[in-house]
């Protein structure tokens, strides 16, 4: 693993060679924590609690990411792997990545850009359980989403998980998505995932997943522009007001006009059936 600035952010290239969690060091610190930090903002006025050098250092190197890209090889992301790194903001997972473990992300309060493994199959137990994201697009392969993976999400909006994904209780509660659901409290959770599975996947949306991180089929792109007059089909709202131009905030081509984002798509993918 190794630490270089790309785009002005400190980044971590992940390889999975080595655990970075330490569990012994993690208690060294909420033993502070629970007394004092809980009740302030514990990122300033950790460093006059009285932990060891190694601690120190350790919160140190943690805090200091603002990045993470997981390399070309990695399967798995361990439990507690980036557990409490407050200053993740974005995080780019290879294609190689299958699963997100136990509390792999929970806590990083500001990441609030993921970029999914396109063979992506489960995610853990609050995994990224007090995060900053506001758009999640579950990619297609993936089988199970396990219980508060995405709770205290404030301001996710946007939730797109396949029909056939098994979806675990309170995955996005506490979120300004689920204020919008009719339904409320755990015993109604069936309920509500077959609202949130429903409520951003309606086939005349199909353009919204052409700004997700993985790709449509080139012909739901084509069908959609045909039945829908292509970018103009980026103004239709959903039935809770979202817009598929919404999506372009969590697209890495948000710069880009809707027109030239279709084409780009349109055309890759037709290099590549070709």
């Amino acid at each position: 693993m190794r630490v270089a600035t790309v785009d002005g952010l400190v980044t971590l290239f992940y390889d999975g060679s080595k655990p970075i969690f330490n569990y012994e060091l993690n208690e060294e610190f909420n033993i502070f924590y629970r007394r004092v930090g809980s009740e302030h903002n514990w990122t300033e006025i950790w460093h006059s609690w009285p932990l060891s050098d190694e601690c120190k250092d350790y919160i140190r190197e943690r805090l200091s990411w603002q990045q993470v890209i997981v390399q070309e090889g990695v399967v798995e992301i361990p439990e507690m792997t980036f557990f409490g790194c407050h200053n993740i903001l974005k995080v780019f997972f290879a294609d190689t990545v299958t699963n997100i473990k136990l509390c792999a992300f929970m806590g990083c309060k500001n990441l609030a850009f993921v970029k999914w493994s396109l063979n992506l199959q489960l995610i853990g137990n609050h995994a990224f359980n007090n995060c900053n994201l506001s758009g999640v697009f579950i990619p297609p392969r993936c089988r199970v989403i396990r219980g508060c993976a995405f709770a205290r999400n404030s301001n996710l909006t946007i939730f797109t998980v396949p029909q056939d994904t098994q979806v675990g209780s309170s995955i996005v509660s506490y979120s300004k998505l689920l204020e919008r659901s009719p339904f409320g409290g755990d015993d109604a959770y069936h309920e509500t995932n077959t609202w949130l599975k429903n409520v951003n996947n309606d086939d005349q949306f199909a353009l919204h997943r052409v700004c997700s991180s993985f790709r449509p089929s080139l012909q739901e792109i084509i069908d959609t522009m045909k039945e829908k007059g292509g970018p103009a089909a980026f103004n239709v709202e959903n039935s809770i007001g979202i817009t598929p131009s919404r999506y372009l905030k969590e697209n890495p081509y948000a710069h880009v006009t809707e027109k030239e984002i279709i084409e780009k798509y349109i055309l890759d993918m037709m290099e590549e059936n070709s």
